[in-house]
Parts: structure tokens; sequence; C-alpha cells
């Protein structure tokens, strides 16, 4: 009998666990990447992080800096866990490509820092910039938000990837490409927040 309860306590005590873990209360939104993120190319400092700001009641803090690789962010990600419980936009692996890195020391880097920042109680989102020129980092990224169980946002240039109208360079969108960036990662996660 004794065990029987015993059992019955364990079971309540794990489900009940577990249930919690998984409802984290996101207090900020943090956009650690690069400079896509970072808004390199818009007016104003009108970038994606700028405008996701005008869709959300929580703070959105942008963590990105121009020219950053996979390796820069790893290094930088130790800054980024000072905000726990929140929602962090991951946007790396352009400017490997860019300076042909190998995609398997980045996928090293990405892997390392979805960890550290999974294991700070943060919600991550994966994203890829874009699928047709940059196909392997896409994949990369793709799977490896599905090894570790992360929401993983296709293509944040995908819609409007042949209107140069909405670039301010060959890569980076301008302010209203921004814009269109911001509205499809709000797309995404809303339903996280």
């Amino acid at each position: 009998m004794f065990k029987k309860i015993s059992l019955f306590l364990f079971l309540v005590c794990m489900l009940t666990s577990c249930s919690n873990n998984n409802q984290i209360t996101i207090n900020s939104i943090v956009c650690f990447g690069d400079s896509l993120t970072k808004g390199f190319g818009s007016t104003d400092n009108q970038s994606y992080p700028y405008y996701l700001q005008k869709l959300v009641n929580i703070p959105v803090i942008n963590k990105g800096i121009n020219g950053n690789t996979s390796k820069g962010g790893l290094n930088r990600t130790d800054d980024i866990l000072q905000f726990k419980n929140s929602l962090v936009i991951v946007e790396f692996g352009a400017n490997d490509f860019f300076q042909q890195i190998q995609i398997s020391e980045t996928k090293k880097n990405m892997e390392t820092i979805v960890d550290k920042l999974k294991q700070n109680n943060n919600i991550v989102v994966l994203v890829s910039v874009e699928d047709k020129q940059l196909n392997q980092l896409h994949n990369m990224l793709k799977t490896l938000a599905k090894e570790k169980n992360v929401l993983f946002i296709n293509g944040i240039l995908n819609e409007f990837w042949d209107d140069r109208n909405l670039f301010s360079d060959e890569v980076h969108p301008n302010s209203t490409g921004y814009k269109l960036v911001a509205d499809k990662i709000y797309k995404n996660i809303k339903y996280l927040l």
C-alpha cells in the first residue's frame, strides 16, 4: 500500500513539475544576431526589433552587432544570459557563409548558443535568413531547431527577397523591409507571448 501511495505521489510531483517548467512567463524579447538584427541599412535605427517593439507589450532588446559570425555570437552569449525568462530570437550564420566558415563549425557554435540560452530558462527561436542562396545554412538551422526542440522561423527575407526596392544593398533590408521581417517574426511568436 505504501509503495502505491509513494508511486502516486511521485507521478503527481513529476507531472506538476513538468507542466510548470514549460510555462515560462516571458518578460522580454531579446533579438540576438548580426547586422540583420542590428538593422544595418535602415533609416534612424528602424531595425526589425524596433518594429517588433510596436507589436508587443514587453521590452524588446536589440543585441545585434554588424559583422558578427556565429563565433562572435557565441562569445557574446554570456552577456545575453543576464536576461532570464526571455524569448531569445537567434539570427546568425550569414556572415559565416560569406566568410566561408565551415558549416560544421557554424553548427557547433549555434548548438552551444542554444544550449546555454535554454539552460538559462529562456525560450529560444532560431531564424534563417533566406532559403535559396543560403540553402545549406537554412537546412542546418532547421535541423538544429528540431534537434534542440526550439521554434524555427523559415527565411525572414523570403517573402520579399526578389523585391530589391525593399533592400538598402544586396543583403540588408531598408526600413520598410525590416518592418516586414518584424511582422513575420511576430506572426510566428505571438502564441508564445
